[in-house]
């Protein structure tokens, strides 16, 4: 089996491919096929997985490295490649003809639909999912309403589509108990960008410590939005709270000494630091948009809140400020909920019967 992702650089992607052949190892003889970016090369050698480096990152280096990638496919000779995300999905479908069409799984980490902006990106975009889907043995959705969505735009037969969320990945054993850390460190863990909403928390920050003067706010990530965000704290007067921690290769360290991790995201397709939080034994407390509501329990795991509404994400907040008892059996649920839903053991297994399934229905 051949899994191809365009970059390896750290992400929700890398992650999840690097679980799925870390945990199936035994079971398939696996081979991956992308950039070199990050730390998956060296993870993948730690288990003697071979790993084929080639220049994909952007949709320019992968179009014209798609003869390069056939005849890499073809010379492999793969009962099964796994396509992850819409650059692989689509320009991997094209050089899958080179390689002579082996069956191929697709799975839509990012539909292609979400970055619309006019109507010729909207006509690209479409064209290049309605090819990633067509031309595939299979298709999975990371949640049910991304499986809804591609079949109401009418992308995807929905015969073809399963739903299988990705893997949480967090180091180190988290056995400890639920909600350990400081009970009035919030948290947001993402990139800096309009999509993740991170500007409705600074917003929200002033309403929170009018009420709990000693909270305080650590926002790990980065991106092109930081600039605006660290002036918007300023303005609001919450500056004094709120701390820019930039890039954690491994943020679930400090996850661990949240009281609340806040997930104000505009959209998500899923929500994966939503959870590592679980999985952390951290409440969260989300928008209700896209796949979040899959993840989050309201009430039980979290709060569900509505998107772009500081003062709905400030009074859920201070809920579980209010209430630090309550917030540990939230996260007490949510890590029993994640080690039930999202391991990756389990989400592994999941994968391995479909491949399974697969196999079976090529060769017969």
């Amino acid at each position: 089996m051949v899994h191809v992702i365009h970059s390896s650089a750290f992400g929700g992607g890398p992650n999840m491919l690097t679980l799925l052949v870390t945990n199936l190892r035994d079971q398939f003889d696996m081979q991956v096929i992308s950039d070199g970016q990050g730390d998956m090369p060296a993870r993948l050698k730690k288990l003697s997985i071979p790993m084929h480096r080639m220049a994909l990152t952007t949709k320019w280096s992968f179009t014209g490295h798609i003869p390069q990638l056939g005849r890499l496919m073809r010379s492999l000779k793969p009962d099964l490649v796994h396509l992850h995300g819409q650059f692989a999905g689509s320009l991997g479908q094209l050089a899958l003809t080179v390689a002579a069409r082996p069956p191929s799984l697709y799975t839509v980490q990012w539909p292609s639909y979400l970055d619309d902006s006019g109507p010729w990106s909207r006509l690209r975009n479409h064209s290049a999912e309605r090819l990633s889907c067509g031309a595939a043995s299979a298709v999975v959705a990371i949640s049910e309403y991304d499986r809804r969505e591609l079949i109401a735009r009418k992308l995807c037969d929905p015969g073809k589509l399963s739903v299988i969320p990705n893997a949480y990945y967090i180091d180190g054993d988290w056995g400890g108990p639920a909600g350990a850390g400081p009970r009035k460190l919030i948290g947001f863990v993402g990139r800096l960008v309009d999509q993740k909403g991170c500007e409705f928390l600074i917003r929200a920050a002033p309403r929170v410590i009018a009420v709990h003067r000693d909270v305080r706010f650590l926002i790990i990530g980065d991106g092109p939005e930081r600039a605006r965000l660290e002036a918007l704290a300023r303005e609001t007067g919450a500056a004094g709270a709120v701390e820019f921690a930039g890039y954690r290769s491994d943020p679930s360290t400090l996850m661990q000494t949240m009281a609340v991790l806040a997930v104000p995201s505009v959209y998500e397709p899923l929500g994966m630091v939503a959870i590592e939080a679980m999985a952390c034994g951290v409440p969260v407390v989300a928008s209700a948009v896209g796949g979040l509501p899959e993840v989050v329990e309201n009430g039980n795991t979290g709060i569900l809140v509505p998107p772009r509404d500081p003062e709905a994400l400030a009074a859920a907040l201070i809920r579980l400020l209010d209430s630090p008892q309550r917030a540990r059996q939230m996260g007490s649920k949510g890590r029993e909920r994640a080690t039930r839903e999202f391991s990756p053991k389990v989400i592994g297994e999941r994968y391995a019967d479909l491949y399974r399934r697969l196999a079976a229905s090529t060769s017969s």
